[in-house]
């Protein structure tokens, strides 16, 4: 069985996108930002490998959050190790940013498909 890549931090722990998230806006602030850790930089990331997509920053509600394709990025709090991806698919509104994850249609909620849990 192949695994698949997922997007890291600079600590290699899995990084998220919220479905409810716009381009330029996050839905998860407050409490649901203490859970979901969003990434922050005041520069877009770079990475050793070519990515098809595109890194950016967006200065929101959080700060200065990192996107990859129109996604703003978060850290789970569940994972505590390396490898772990805890979150995925998570109230079927939170999964695990893969460098080919489509790019965010503007002014539009992003989009997927999942199946566990409700909620935030």
């Amino acid at each position: 069985m192949t695994r698949e890549q997922i997007l890291t931090d600079a600590n290699g722990m899995a990084l998220y996108y919220f479905t409810p998230d716009t381009l330029t806006k996050s839905a998860c602030t407050g409490a649901c930002a203490k859970m979901w850790l969003p990434l922050l930089s005041k520069a877009a990331p770079t990475h050793a490998a070519a990515l098809s997509g595109t890194f950016r920053v967006v200065n929101g509600v959080n700060g200065h959050q990192v996107s990859y394709n129109g996604h703003l990025l978060y850290r789970y709090t569940g994972d505590s190790t390396l490898g772990q991806a805890r979150g995925d698919g998570l109230y079927s509104k939170w999964f695990v940013a893969t460098p080919g994850l489509a790019a965010a249609a503007i002014g539009a909620p992003s989009t997927t498909s999942g199946s566990k849990g409700t909620g935030w």
